[in-house]
């Protein structure tokens, strides 16, 4: 079974990605879409209260955008973790993903990736990453 991982941090533009995945691969069998959110989990930081409440609240945005694919086999996954990019490679690696899917950040004038898209490019290397221009996929960007 193909994998697909789509992270999500809340942004419109990280829904871009739900637009490629449609464009990319069509519903099948043999086709499972993962999507993943990163609550952070820094007990220095938050209070382990504070932690539960907040992957409470991101299940019901994993659900919205899981709708967006009524189709296709659907996963939603909350990950806790400190460092998102670090979180989102140990779970591909873990879970047999064969594909990172995502829209990146942009920084400043140069327009140079995010800080969790340039981990995942560079560490991800064991599968496919596509990280998708901030524009919609078909905005002619």
């Amino acid at each position: 079974m193909k994998k697909i991982l789509i992270p999500v941090d809340g942004s419109a533009r990280s829904l871009n990605t739900v637009e490629a995945v449609k464009q990319l691969f069509p519903p099948n069998d043999n086709l499972e879409i993962i999507i993943v959110k990163v609550i952070s989990a820094q007990l220095y930081i938050n209070s382990m209260d504070e932690i539960k409440h907040n992957a409470e609240k991101a299940r019901p945005e994993l659900d919205g955008v899981a709708a967006l694919l009524p189709d296709y086999n659907v996963k939603a996954q909350v990950l806790l973790g400190s460092a998102p990019g670090v979180e989102i490679v140990e779970y591909a690696k873990e879970s047999g993903v064969d594909t990172i899917i995502m829209t990146r950040s942009t920084r400043g004038p140069l327009r140079k990736l995010g800080s969790v898209a340039a981990y995942i490019a560079k560490n991800a290397n064991f599968l496919n990453v596509i990280i998708m221009k901030e524009g919609s996929v078909s905005d002619g960007e």
